[in-house]
């Protein structure tokens, strides 16, 4: 069998180029790699995650199968519709830094608590970018480097905070397939890779990088990526 084709799926609130430099690295190593844009989310109408699934079903059209579905932080929730909708072979869906989705029923985008500070961030609806949600400082620690930090805060978008006002509905048993983590970050992402080996997943955790670590340390988050794909066809 073909080795899967990885899909990395970026956060809605930045853009592909957070994933770009590990697809880089992974056709270099030999592997295939997708990077859909989910760009046009900000501008989409209500409920924008539903662009999010036809904007990865649009990028992989044509993609070999089976695909290793990537996704990280806001992404990570809506692996379980994006699968739903694809109409080729998921052979996994890897959680990297996010919240997970509960096994049934319907999630809501924003976490528990956190309307409230998202409505005073925002204006007339719309929230800034999210590198300006933590102070100037935040983005220099995330990443270092200043040309690509420079490209990651330009694409970043505006979301509408309907957005995350939005329910996404849950397909039945998508926890069936084959899951792993990849943990970045502290809290609350430890607690959702503790869910995650808890329920026998492969988990794998990078010490000592941050949350946009794909594009700040991209050949560690390969090499785990592709650790995480060696344990779920040993499992599998």
């Amino acid at each position: 069998m073909a080795n899967p084709v990885f899909v990395l799926i970026h956060s809605p609130l930045v853009g592909p180029t957070t994933w770009l430099p590990v697809a880089d690295e992974l056709v270099r190593r030999g592997r295939e790699a997708v990077v859909p844009s989910l760009l046009g989310v900000a501008a989409a109408s209500a409920p924008q995650w539903r662009h999010v699934a036809e904007a990865v079903c649009a990028a992989t059209t044509g993609t070999a199968t089976p695909l290793v579905l990537v996704g990280h932080s806001g992404a990570g929730l809506l692996l379980p519709a994006i699968a739903d909708a694809l109409t080729v072979e998921v052979a996994a869906l890897v959680f990297v830094d996010s919240r997970l989705p509960p096994a049934s029923g319907s999630l809501r985008l924003a976490p528990p608590g956190r309307m409230s500070q998202l409505r005073a961030l925002a204006s007339d609806g719309v929230l800034p970018p999210w590198s300006g949600w933590f102070g100037e400082d935040a983005m220099r620690e995330l990443v270092p480097e200043e040309r690509l930090r420079a490209t990651l805060e330009e694409e970043m978008p505006r979301l509408p905070l309907s957005y995350f006002e939005a329910g996404v509905p849950l397909p039945g048993g998508w926890s069936a397939r084959p899951c792993a983590y990849l943990l970045f970050s502290g809290e609350p992402y430890a607690k959702s890779a503790a869910q995650a080996r808890d329920q026998g997943w492969a988990v794998a955790e990078i010490a000592g990088v941050g949350h946009l670590a794909m594009a700040s340390d991209p050949i560690a988050v390969t090499d785990a990526l592709l650790d995480l794909e060696r344990a779920l066809s040993g499992s599998g």
